[in-house]
């Protein structure tokens, strides 16, 4: 049983490593090709000011041009890729954190944590110019996050089940 359990383990701190690896990849590499120009930005007009420039606290202000564009199939791409991305690549996330960190099994201190979690990569992102704030993305990856929590418990309820 002891095996059993140990591989299941390393399995889910296989697919952890990979999911940071892409993680990392998705949210950061794909700002360095607009990093030069964003320093280059920051020394004329001012690294605060450049930040400022490059985020969004205005809820929903990203998301409602998509949403009223839905039936427009030329944006279909970019809606799924704006939206359901950010979505779904924070859906692991929430399976992991509970997975490893038994307090994080509770509602409260779980929302708690994937929103610090989410925070730290938004600021990180606009203050490093390899990306933006946007108050958008941490609704979107705040639901990703739920979703993957929620898709943990139902799983780790019915293996308790099945246990007894």
């Amino acid at each position: 049983m002891k095996e059993k359990m140990h591989g299941g383990r390393l399995f889910m701190g296989t697919c952890l490593l990979v999911y940071v690896i892409l993680m990392v990849l998705l949210l950061y590499a794909k700002g360095v090709s607009t990093c030069a120009y964003r320093i280059e930005l920051a020394k004329s007009q001012g690294y605060w000011e450049t930040v400022r420039r490059y985020t969004n606290p205005v809820p929903l202000k990203t998301i409602r041009p998509f949403l009223s564009l839905v039936s427009s199939f030329s944006l279909y791409d970019k809606i799924m890729n704006q939206i359901v991305g950010n979505i779904l690549i924070f859906i692991p996330t929430g399976i992991f954190l509970p997975f490893y960190h038994e307090k994080l099994r509770r509602p409260v201190i779980f929302c708690v944590t994937a929103l610090l979690l989410i925070l730290f990569v938004e600021i990180s992102q606009v203050l490093s110019f390899l990306g933006s704030f946007d108050v958008d993305d941490i609704l979107l990856n705040f639901c990703g996050c739920l979703i993957g929590w929620l898709l943990f418990s139902v799983l780790y309820g019915i293996v308790r089940l099945f246990k007894k």
